[in-house]
């Protein structure tokens, strides 16, 4: 008889921390937010014990900070740590694109052109977080064809972050959204053409652009939320 592996339900550690993540990646637990193990036990009908391992595992993915005697808070990203975090977006972005397009151009070039023709859906019904749903497939879609997994595990170890500064800082704005998908048409362009310097031009452009948006909404919240001042 062929062993077969069983299902096993995710650990109540898991739980807490997948529910615990999308609500941070998606916006629901807002930056600035103080999380109480009991509280958030109570919430969730469980004991401290997984609330708080699931704590520490999102501490390792720089999305919060465990105060001891206080309890885990939603810590603002400095205007620095924007820019490093874009900074290395730039780089792990552009190198899975040319790896890419080199191992894997074509199924490159029909994930980009899939996503981004769902993303064209949305011009006359803008839905906020489908559409930040699709921009993070786009861009994930550089690391699914670039044949190298550990480059893949970086990324991926960093997109939680980028997330939820996609969700605290974006507004639906039409302005915005038509550079946005002028953006992406150019990047599945520049991938039909072969063109690496042309998509990777337009990736830097991309992220500097989001990069000063998000150092903007920190710095417009600086007035109103004290704890800002020495950002």
């Amino acid at each position: 008889m062929t062993a077969l592996p069983l299902d096993r339900p995710k650990s109540l550690t898991a739980r807490a921390f997948d529910r615990l993540l999308h609500s941070i990646v998606h916006g629901e637990i807002a930056y600035g937010t103080m999380l109480s193990e009991k509280a958030v036990a109570e919430t969730f009908g469980t004991s401290k014990t997984p609330i708080r391992e699931a704590f520490f595992q999102l501490q390792s993915l720089g999305l919060v900070e465990i105060q001891p005697q206080r309890g885990c808070y939603v810590p603002f990203p400095t205007i620095d740590k924007v820019r490093e975090l874009c900074e290395l977006r730039i780089e792990l972005e552009s190198y899975a694109l040319g790896l890419s397009m080199e191992r894997g151009q074509a199924r490159l070039l029909k994930a980009l052109s899939s996503t981004f023709a769902e993303m064209e859906k949305m011009r006359d019904g803008y839905q906020r977080e489908t559409y930040h749903t699709l921009d993070q497939d786009f861009h994930k879609a550089f690391f699914v064809a670039c044949g190298n997994s550990l480059l893949a595990e970086v990324y991926g170890s960093v997109d939680p972050r980028i997330q939820a500064l996609r969700a605290n800082f974006s507004s639906p704005n039409e302005q915005l959204f038509d550079v946005s998908r002028n953006e992406h048409a150019a990047i599945v362009q520049a991938v039909a053409d072969r063109n690496l310097e042309s998509a990777t031009a337009t990736i830097r452009d991309h992220v500097n652009r989001v990069r000063d948006i998000y150092s903007e909404g920190i710095e417009t919240r600086k007035p109103l939320d004290p704890t800002l001042a020495h950002l």
